[in-house]
Parts: structure tokens; C-alpha cells; sequence
């Protein structure tokens, strides 16, 4: 029997945002944080992969799937995602939980572990080392582009004129179809399931059109600068697990030298995964986080592929 999933939400600043859930309250704790342009909903395979006696929570960013999009004048910076996710935690009274994160919910879940410690025992990351690392120099560039950006017409308005602006596709085999172009390796019946948590309908007209806001697509003014990642990672004292895509395209160049910079670090590849780890391979992720949670590393699935330690 597939694991029920439940919908919660809570406020920050008058915000809403929405979190799903998986599994019994009084299970283990475990906080699942999606990538850029995804939703929390992303992670159902891996919940009902994963065994008992967990209670597994994915949060939709603000912006993202079920939540709430930023009002008249706002806009989305990347720490405002640290200070959601403590409110999400502290909503959740959990003070001692694991955390696995995706691509851009890898950086905010290192950036978490790194501000709270003390809270978090078991760290998990799928392609969650960061983004290449940008030159400070070239900040004044980046946010002349960040700010022409916000002019252009479908980013200018208000939340009613951004749900407008969405571009509006026939149906949930259209957007499955998307999907499957990102990422070939997704099968027709993730790529469907996928594409109903995904979209909304569409307002006035038929079909779908996609849950996040349009603001999202605008460059974003911070850059991701090697000091500011390398001073979180060197906080965070839990165990780290690592995950790449044997077939991923996205992987640093200097990802070796990134995971010299944490404490306790194992890292592997995942073999038929790209960078979806958990859309590929949602057997293998689970597996391989219920041995990091109960603090077994040589229970990993024989399938990974360990690399070197650093």
C-alpha cells in the first residue's frame, strides 16, 4: 500500500506556505527540500520507497507548488528560504531530524544544518553542492540584468498579473510531455503523476499551466560566492551523504574540493540517475537514506558508487 499523503500549512509574515507529509507523526523526522522551479509533491516516490517508521515532510518553497506567492513590490531572495524553513521546523516542534535536499534545497538544507547544529543529526544531499561559483566583480552586471529583468511586462504586476502572464499549456499530457523532455529518464507514469502535482488549471481558459510564480524566472541578484558557501559548510558537524547522477550534466567541476570543505562527508554516484535523483532512482534513494538516518554507512545500497573521500 502506497504511504498517504497529507497537507499542512503555516505562515511566516503573514505568507502562507503549504508542506506535505508522509508516514506517522511520531516517526522519525525527516525534512525533504525540493529544487528550483519544483515542489514538495516531487518527492512522493522516494516517500512511499522509503521504509516504516518515518515521518517524511516536503515543503513547497514560497512561490512554489501549494504555497503562497510574494504580494505587490516583493520579491523572492534566497536566504528569505532559511528563515521559512526554521518557521516550517519550529511550526513542526522537531529538535532533533534529518534533512535531505535537491539541487538548490541542498544549498538551503546546508545553510539550515549549518545555523542549527544541534538540531540536525543526518544530512543527505542529492546534487546539492551549489551552483558554479560566481566573481564577486561582476556583481554591478548582475544586478543591472536582475533589474531590467523586473521590468519586462510579465514580471511587472502584481500576483493577479503574474498568474495571468502564465503560459497556458492543453493538458496534463502536454505538461508530462515537458517533463519527460527535461528528463528522458522519467517513465509515462511518474511523468503523469508528476504533471498533476505540478499544474493548476488554468484560470478563464482551458488547460493547465504551471504552479510556480513567473517572478522565479528572473535572474536573481545574489551570486553564489565560494566564501559565503564554504563558512556554512565548514558549521555543519553532522554526517554528510552526498548523492550525484552517474548521468547528470550538472555536476562542478570542483565538486572534489567542495566536499574537502565538510567535516564528515561520504559521496557516491548514482547509477541510471541524472540530476533527479529521487525521479530516477526513487528505490535507491530511499534505501540509501534510511541507512544514513540510522547512522549506518556500510548499509548504503551496494548500487552507489562510492567516490574517494576527500
Amino acid at each position: 500500500m502506497k504511504a498517504a499523503c497529507t497537507q499542512g500549512r503555516y505562515t511566516v509574515r503573514g505568507l502562507d506556505l503549504a508542506y506535505h507529509a508522509w508516514g506517522d507523526p511520531k516517526g522519525k523526522p525527516l525534512l525533504c527540500l525540493h529544487g528550483f522551479m519544483d515542489h514538495g509533491l516531487s518527492y512522493t516516490f522516494f516517500a512511499e520507497a522509503l521504509a516504516e517508521g518515518y515521518f517524511v515532510v516536503a515543503p513547497d518553497m514560497r512561490g512554489h507548488g501549494h504555497s503562497g506567492w510574494v504580494g505587490a513590490g516583493g520579491y523572492y531572495h534566497f536566504y528569505d528560504y532559511f528563515d521559512d524553513m526554521r518557521t516550517l521546523l519550529d511550526h513542526l516542534q522537531w529538535s532533533d531530524f534529518g534533512i535531505l535536499g535537491h539541487s538548490m534545497g541542498g544549498s538551503v538544507a546546508t545553510g539550515l544544518t549549518a545555523m542549527m547544529p544541534e538540531r540536525v543529526h543526518a544530512l543527505v544531499l542529492m546534487e546539492g553542492m551549489g551552483p558554479p561559483f560566481a566573481d564577486v566583480s561582476a556583481l554591478p552586471g548582475r544586478l543591472a540584468r536582475w533589474s531590467a529583468a523586473l521590468d519586462k511586462p510579465a514580471f511587472a504586476g502584481d500576483v493577479d498579473h503574474r498568474r495571468r502572464a502564465r503560459k497556458v499549456l492543453a493538458d496534463h499530457d502536454e505538461a508530462a510531455q515537458r517533463l519527460c523532455r527535461v528528463n528522458p529518464r522519467l517513465t509515462a507514469e511518474r511523468a503523469q503523476r508528476l504533471a498533476r502535482t505540478f499544474t493548476e488549471p488554468a484560470e478563464g481558459a482551458p488547460g493547465v499551466v504551471w504552479r510556480q510564480d513567473p517572478l522565479h524566472r528572473t535572474p536573481s541578484a545574489k551570486p553564489y560566492l565560494r566564501s559565503e558557501a564554504e563558512s556554512l559548510w565548514a558549521q555543519i558537524t553532522c554526517p554528510v551523504l552526498s548523492l550525484q547522477g552517474a548521468e547528470s550534466v550538472w555536476l562542478p567541476e570542483d565538486l572534489a574540493e567542495r566536499h574537502a570543505a565538510i567535516k564528515d562527508v561520504t559521496s557516491g554516484q548514482v547509477p541510471g540517475a541524472g540530476h533527479n535523483l529521487h525521479h530516477d532512482q526513487p528505490q535507491v534513494i530511499a534505501e540509501a537514506t534510511h541507512a544514513w538516518m540510522r547512522h549506518a554507512p556500510d548499509a548504503l545500497p551496494s548500487a552507489i558508487v562510492r567516490a574517494p573521500s576527500p
